[in-house]
């Protein structure tokens, strides 16, 4: 994302990389452009949202379209977002679970083929963008 929007967190998180050197491991790739971030959805092979708080998680939608199987904290609308078996959802906070479920999905490349199909067959009843807004403009109009 825009390491811009919160330079003193982007710093503290690039010096956190730097220190468990991890800098051949982990980019801060900023802020890319629609196709740059086309091709890094294309070139991956997991998706993975460890937030502590996310409201809807428009990017588990994101990977889900690309076919990504995703470990990700169940936070949010990620139950409804992450089909069944398209991905592992974790408690927030909880280290050991999200290593133990990085660790199974990541050693299994059949786990991962079968995980990217269920995505990839459920992005059909992933909400459009239309009918979010007609959601979103009903509850507002409930409002006034």
């Amino acid at each position: 994302g825009d390491v811009s929007r919160d330079i003193r967190f982007a710093k503290d998180l690039a010096a956190d990389i730097a220190r468990r050197q991890l800098q051949d491991r982990i980019a801060m790739a900023g802020a890319v452009s629609a196709a740059h971030l086309a091709e890094l959805f294309a070139a991956a092979d997991l998706f993975v949202l460890a937030s502590r708080f996310e409201g809807y998680g428009m990017v588990l939608s994101e990977a889900a379209i690309h076919a990504l199987p995703m470990v990700a904290t169940d936070v949010g609308a990620a139950r409804k977002i992450v089909a069944p078996g398209a991905g592992v959802l974790v408690t927030p906070g909880d280290a050991a679970a999200l290593r133990e479920a990085l660790r199974n999905v990541i050693a299994s490349g059949e786990i991962r083929r079968r995980m990217a199909e269920i995505a990839r067959r459920h992005t059909d009843r992933l909400p459009q963008w239309r009918q979010s807004a007609e959601k979103f403009a009903g509850v507002l109009g409930q409002l006034s």
